[in-house]
Order: C-alpha cells, then sequence, then structure tokens
C-alpha cells in the first residue's frame, strides 16, 4: 500500500520501507453491541486514527461510516466479505502535507447483531523524524526536532485523547 502511496506523491516506490524496519504496530479488539435508539447511541463517535494506516478486515455485520467531507454526510461502508478496509491517520496527513488526508469515520451498528471489530494499527519507528510535508519534499532525517519524532507526535496524540495518566521516562533510542 505504501510502496503505491509513495509513488503518488513522487517518490520512489520504496520511500517508505526505511521508515519501518521496527515499526509500532497495535492489534486491538473492539466489541459493538446492537444499538436500539439510533438518536442517542452510537458505537463510536466521529474520530480519525493517529497513526499511518489502520487496516480492518471487513465482516458481514458492518457498521463503518465514512465522512464524505464534499457533501458532509456520513456514507456507509457496506461490508464485502474477506475485503480490507484502509484508513488513513493523521501521521500519514502530516508527513504528505494533507496529499493523503485522514479519513474521518465513525461505527454505528445498525445490524441486531453483535460486531467485532480487530483494526491492525501501523506506526513508523519510534525514532522516525516526520516534519510536516515531509514525504512531499526531503525524505525525513532522523535526528533535529524531537518534536517531530514519532514517539513524540504519538504522545501528543494519546494525551489529548485522555489516554495518559502520567508523562513516562524519554526511551532510550540508539
Amino acid at each position: 500500500l505504501l510502496s503505491f502511496m509513495a509513488r503518488a506523491l513522487g517518490q520512489t516506490e520504496d520511500y517508505f520501507e526505511e521508515f519501518l524496519t521496527g515499526p509500532v504496530a497495535t492489534h486491538r479488539l473492539l466489541h459493538y453491541w446492537p444499538l436500539k435508539d439510533f438518536e442517542k447511541q452510537i458505537g463510536i463517535g466521529e474520530h480519525t486514527d493517529y497513526g499511518l494506516l489502520t487496516i480492518l478486515l471487513q465482516d458481514a455485520v458492518g457498521g463503518l461510516q465514512v465522512l464524505n467531507a464534499v457533501r458532509g454526510e456520513w456514507i456507509h461502508a457496506m461490508p464485502v466479505e474477506g475485503a480490507f478496509m484502509v484508513n488513513l491517520g493523521d501521521m500519514l496527513a502530516r508527513w504528505t502535507n494533507h496529499e493523503f488526508k485522514s479519513t474521518i469515520h465513525r461505527v454505528v451498528n445498525t445490524s441486531n447483531r453483535d460486531r467485532y471489530s480487530v483494526p491492525y494499527f501501523l506506526e513508523p519507528n519510534l525514532d522516525v523524524q516526520i516534519p510536516i510535508g515531509g514525504a512531499v519534499a526531503v525524505s525525513p532525517k532522523k535526528e533535529s526536532d524531537p518534536s517531530n519524532r514519532v514517539d513524540e507526535i504519538l504522545y501528543g496524540f494519546y494525551n489529548g485523547a485522555g489516554m495518559v495518566k502520567q508523562r513516562p521516562p524519554a526511551p532510550v533510542l540508539s
């Protein structure tokens, strides 16, 4: 996926590879129960994912909705058995100067069945620098401004979402 994106940005198809030699990869198990009142309940509200890419195997239950930013309407991402849904994250948007935009999405389980989702979140190596627009200009460097480093960017996202209670000690990166 990233090789196609690199080529679309005018980079070589292996552009992202050096930044994914020790990536942060996370799987989560999420449960969305059937909703009783669509006016007052929602599975998860509108949001974008923090990282580079999110990959999700589709199931028959569905419930994922994507915002059509042009019309301001929610579009049902109709489930296709065996297909993968790919959401672009905030980090990729930052890295490409928003040539690739974060996918605004939410989950509304409109079925009468429980929905289980196991998204795979991919982020680059923690020590990679991601200056705004770095993928469309010059390659990110592994030194310079600490606020451009993946670990600092992720910390900012998690802290902003209220998911960090106390600042952990800085990792020792080689």
